[in-house]
Order: structure tokens, then sequence, then C-alpha cells
């Protein structure tokens, strides 16, 4: 069983998650912002994060030459003359980029930068996988696959920095909680739209049976559950929030552990071949 590829897009899921995180919370929390330093928690997993970005891209061009049977002289004639190869540059750029700016100081002017670098990540994303492969509905397809990268990105990976910044001396505020659950509240519904609609373009043309029938609707029926169980936890954090107190940390962490669980079997899914293809 081939488990090299789902862990590479793991990685890569990681490390724009955190990127996205990263800058969507300094632009919209000002409290965060205001921080002088970070946890050593938090920088440890910004270092992880830009490491992944690196090593993602060069990994998945490995994969491919290998699948391929291509020689190293051959490389440049894939990425100059195919779609695969000219989307790949396109992502190998952004995560360099991203894993450039990821571990610098906050401010809020970089934060921008790198939002809007994050942001172009998540396109390329969504110009890769499933969504290239679709022939009637093609930018359809990738805005759906770029707009949940970037739901999850500032929801999951937004939450999981705060939960790391909760460990340290300076944990975030009340109103700090605030800011992000705002966010996130804006954030889920796009987290799950973009879900939708992007499941309507790969399952949309299959029965129940065929769909309950493929790796890829078991994993997708799997991520549903798991996705609505996050949502379900992080209902009750904003309800606690709301009422002006901090989340339980308990939960956050039973939250952040099944987005994980979320991300690689999204990561294993999209390997798999949709039902019709």
């Amino acid at each position: 069983m081939d488990v090299a590829a789902p862990l590479i897009r793991l990685l890569l899921y990681g490390g724009a998650m955190l990127a996205i995180g990263r800058s969507t919370l300094t632009v919209c929390a000002r409290e965060v912002n205001d921080a002088s330093t970070d946890p050593r928690a938090v920088r440890v997993s910004l270092w992880v994060a830009a490491l992944a970005l690196v090593m993602a891209p060069l990994a998945l061009l490995l994969l491919q030459q290998h699948a391929l049977e291509l020689t190293p002289a051959e490389l440049p004639g894939l990425l100059r003359d195919t779609t695969w190869g000219r989307g790949w540059m396109l992502l190998a750029m952004s995560c360099l980029l991203s894993a450039i700016l990821l571990p610098i100081p906050r401010t809020r002017a970089g934060s921008w930068v790198l939002l809007l670098v994050a942001l172009g990540l998540a396109a390329a994303m969504g110009g890769l996988g499933h969504a290239a492969a679709d022939d009637q509905w093609p930018l359809a397809s990738r805005v759906f696959d770029a707009l949940h990268v970037v739901g999850v990105g500032a929801w999951i990976g937004g939450l999981l920095l705060m939960l790391l910044a909760s460990a340290g001396t300076s944990a975030p505020t009340a109103g700090t909680w605030g800011a992000f659950s705002r966010m996130a509240s804006v954030m889920a519904p796009v987290v799950l739209l973009s879900g939708v609609g992007s499941s309507w373009r790969r399952v949309g043309g299959g029965g129940p049976t065929a769909i309950l029938a493929s790796d890829y609707g078991k994993l997708l029926l799997l991520k549903v559950a798991l996705a609505l169980a996050v949502l379900a936890m992080g209902f009750t954090q904003r309800r606690r929030i709301a009422a002006g107190q901090t989340p339980s940390r308990a939960v956050l962490l039973r939250e952040v552990l099944l987005a994980v669980v979320v991300l690689a079997a999204t990561a294993w899914m999209t390997g798999t071949e949709p039902p019709g293809e």
C-alpha cells in the first residue's frame, strides 16, 4: 500500500493550514498582533510548517518523476510543457515564499504579505488534484478547492496556533478568543459550503451505491462525519467565548486532534478515484 503520496500531501496541507492561520490571526485579532514574542511551542510549529512547505513540493515532483519514469534530463520538459508542471511551479513558488515569511516575527504589514502569499498557495493547491481533471466546470472546481483550503487554514490553523499559545505565559485573553471566534464563525460556513461544492463536482454524477462502493466515497463520508463533530465542538466553545470565558483546553485538544484526522483522510482521499471518473 502506497503511503508516501498521502504523507506528502498531509505535509503540504499542514504547512498551508498554519501559513493561512498565522496570517489571518495577526490580521484579524489586534491582541495577537500586539504580542512582541511568540511562545516557544508556536515558534517551533511555524518552523516545522516552513520546513514542510519546502519539502512537500520537491517530494511531489519526485513522485511524479517516478510515476512517469522520467530521467532527470526530462524534468524541465515536464515542468514547461504540461499543465501539471506549470501548476507545480506555481505551487512551489507559493510554498517557498510562505516558508520564508512564516517564521518571521509578526507585524501587521508582514502578515498581510503572508496572507496574500498564502491565498496564492491555496489557489495553486486548488489547481492540482481532482479539480484539474474537471473538464466541465474547471473554474468552479478550483474555486471550491481554494476556498476550502483558505477556510480550513483560517479556522483550524488559527485554532491550533491559539491552542499552542495558550500553553505559554502570555496566553490569549478572552478578547483575543472573541476576535478569533468571530473570524472562525465566518470561515466554518465557508469550509462547509466549499466542501459541499467540491463533493458535488466529484460524486454528483454517481448514485449512492457507487459512492459507497468506492474508496473515495467511504473516505468522504468519514471526513464529513468527523468535520461535523469538529463543528459541534466549536459551537460549544463559541458559547463559552460569547459568555466572556476562555475555551476549555481539553475540548480544544480534542477538536484539533479530530481536525488532524480529517486532514489525513483528505490527504488519502485526494489520491483515490471518485466514482464515475
